[in-house]
């Protein structure tokens, strides 16, 4: 992914998002991080991405913010809330997306 130019955002930075915006962002890629309740956490330490199959990762720092106005506006918005939360979307997409953006959904529940 590194070199690619495209830029990243991640909405909802759980399992899903932190994963696969911490692989994007380990490989090279600019990644802007949404938290809800670890924004403090994460901020005064990074993140962490563990996984057995593809090995442990590190980031002492990234791009984390606690709210989406904060954000710059993004090529790809990566979905990673969980779909009980998809009526928020409306109020968050437009703030972070290019006009020619893509949205890519990663989500638990049903009907994403």
């Amino acid at each position: 992914m590194s070199g690619s130019g495209l830029t990243y955002a991640i909405i909802g930075t759980g399992a899903l998002g932190g994963y696969y915006g911490g692989r994007l962002a380990h490989g090279g890629a600019e990644v802007h991080f949404l938290f809800h309740s670890d924004f403090d956490h994460v901020a005064k330490h990074g993140l962490v991405v563990e996984s057995n199959q593809h090995g442990d990762i590190a980031l002492p720092t990234i791009n984390a913010y606690r709210q989406v106005a904060d954000m710059p506006r993004c090529d790809v918005v990566v979905v990673g809330l969980k779909t009980t939360s998809n009526a928020a979307l409306a109020g968050l997409l437009p703030g972070v997306m290019k006009d020619d953006g893509v949205v890519l959904t990663l989500q638990n529940g049903l009907g994403p």
